[in-house]
């Protein structure tokens, strides 16, 4: 690993945890790379090849460009397209009391012994959220697909900062033996928060039909290539002007047999002419006039 610097002062307080791979990009952080997450990992590929196979594909696509380098497209993105100082807030970001106490969080997920599933995000898509949402100052933010609160913190740290805004977010039931979801959540953070229990294709919609508009929504459940689509297209009727639609797994093949074809993401955004940009395995799009005429805009 590179230690001048530059290079130290492009890492995030997620690779300050033991629980993290953070630059390999892949989901579940360091749990995965232990003899027990090996061991399940392991006994998923017997059961499922395909999915296998999907994830040695992901992770040849994520060895393509260096998080370093998608760290600092990400800066530089943030800062032309929203007119701030994405280095200054990324400085505030790292140095932060949350992100000391979330390292922490997730070394106690780390040395959690019960029952917990594989899927926690990677750094720098967290890093993409806390920068999106200091820069955009979002009054209400939607996220489907919560897990243990790793994004979910992110985007409750970042509205704190602001002083404002509120995170409406779904997922579904877990197992009561496993961590809650608001593991990750530090208790300070949570009274901007609304969790709802519950499957996004029933409560996507109502909690929706609540808001006469959100600013930004952030997908992370299930990543099939038809439930991408339909959250992305339930959302985006109530995106505002300005508003950002984000997704983690941009970069995966949805099967075996769409292995050659774009990930949903990348067609919906350019289906519905909105401006997007991949980092990593996260994606951000901008709504634009161009979008709400039906033109279409390249990525950018």
């Amino acid at each position: 690993m590179d230690d001048s610097p530059t290079a130290a002062s492009l890492r995030s307080c997620d690779n300050q945890s033991s629980n993290d791979l953070g630059d390999a990009g892949l989901p579940g952080g360091r749990a995965q790379s232990g003899p027990r997450a090996a061991l399940r990992l392991a006994g998923k590929a017997v059961r499922h090849p395909g999915r296998a196979v999907l994830r040695l594909l992901l992770r040849a696509r994520l060895a393509r460009t260096g998080v370093a380098v998608d760290r600092m497209r990400l800066v530089s993105w943030v800062s032309e397209r929203f007119g701030v100082d994405a280095a200054a807030l990324q400085a505030e970001y790292r140095d932060s009391d949350f992100c000391r106490e979330y390292a922490s969080g997730r070394r106690k997920l780390w040395e959690f012994t019960g029952p917990q599933r594989l899927g926690t995000s990677d750094a720098l898509s967290h890093e993409a959220l806390y920068l999106v949402v200091r820069a955009t100052r979002p009054r209400v933010v939607v996220e489907t697909g919560v897990l243990y609160g790793s994004a979910s913190a992110h985007i409750l740290a970042a509205l704190a900062r602001n002083g404002e805004g509120e995170l409406f977010s779904i997922d579904l039931p877990r197992d009561p033996q496993e961590p809650a979801h608001d593991f990750l959540v530090p208790a300070e953070l949570r009274k901007r928060w609304t969790f709802v229990e519950g499957d996004s294709r029933r409560e996507l919609p109502a909690l929706l039909e609540r808001q006469s508009e959100i600013d930004l929504f952030h997908h992370d459940s299930l990543h099939t290539s038809q439930h991408m689509t339909w959250e992305f297209q339930t959302a985006f009727r109530r995106l505002g002007p300005q508003g950002v639609l984000s997704s983690h797994d941009v970069r995966i093949a949805h099967s075996v047999r769409e292995i050659f074809r774009p990930n949903a993401f990348q067609t919906f955004c350019e289906r519905h002419g909105l401006r997007w940009r991949t980092f990593h395995n996260s994606g951000l799009a901008l709504r634009t006039l161009v979008s709400a005429l039906g033109l279409v805009a390249p990525a950018f």
